[in-house]
């Protein structure tokens, strides 16, 4: 009987999920203004560190604000390596949907100019409208215009 009720709790957890929409794309634009709150001097043999203000504005298929803070060490331009994490939190509307979530962020440059960066929304954080969204936002800068796609999910009702 035991070895019954273990095949089956995989089951009934994957049947007691939400359903959830296929992953749909908010894009647009974005502007941002970054305000310096306090900065480290490099220690022997490392990087100067900063934390930031971050305070966003978004036009497009995300239609609202975000507000943050980002730490970063290093300086962030050619020869040089820098990382940084942020949090921020929006608040506004997705395709029409209003409501509230985090965004968590975690960037790093090589010496070489390589960049990675991974903005995912964080689990659980989704408010009004917005509750149970789950993805990741993708960020471009062109012509000095900062773009996003917010590729997301939202459980069904």
């Amino acid at each position: 009987m035991k070895a019954r009720w273990l095949l089956l709790t995989p089951l009934a957890l994957i049947a007691a999920a939400p359903e959830r929409t296929l992953m749909q794309h908010a894009t647009g634009t974005f502007e941002v203004k970054m305000t310096p709150e306090a900065k480290g001097d490099a220690p022997t043999g490392g990087l100067p560190t900063s934390r930031m203000g971050i305070a966003k504005t978004f036009i497009g298929g995300m239609t609202g604000s975000a507000t943050g803070t980002m730490l970063a060490a290093g300086t962030p331009k050619p020869g040089h390596p820098a990382g940084y994490v942020a949090i921020d939190q929006f608040n506004g509307s997705v395709d029409g949907k209003a409501g509230s979530f985090l965004l968590l962020h975690r960037g790093t440059i090589d010496k070489v100019g390589g960049a990675d960066l991974s903005v995912i929304i964080a689990p659980d954080s989704g408010t009004g409208a917005l509750e149970g969204i789950s993805g990741s936002f993708a960020i471009t800068i062109e012509g000095g215009v900062h773009r996003y796609d917010l590729a997301y999910t939202l459980p069904t009702k």
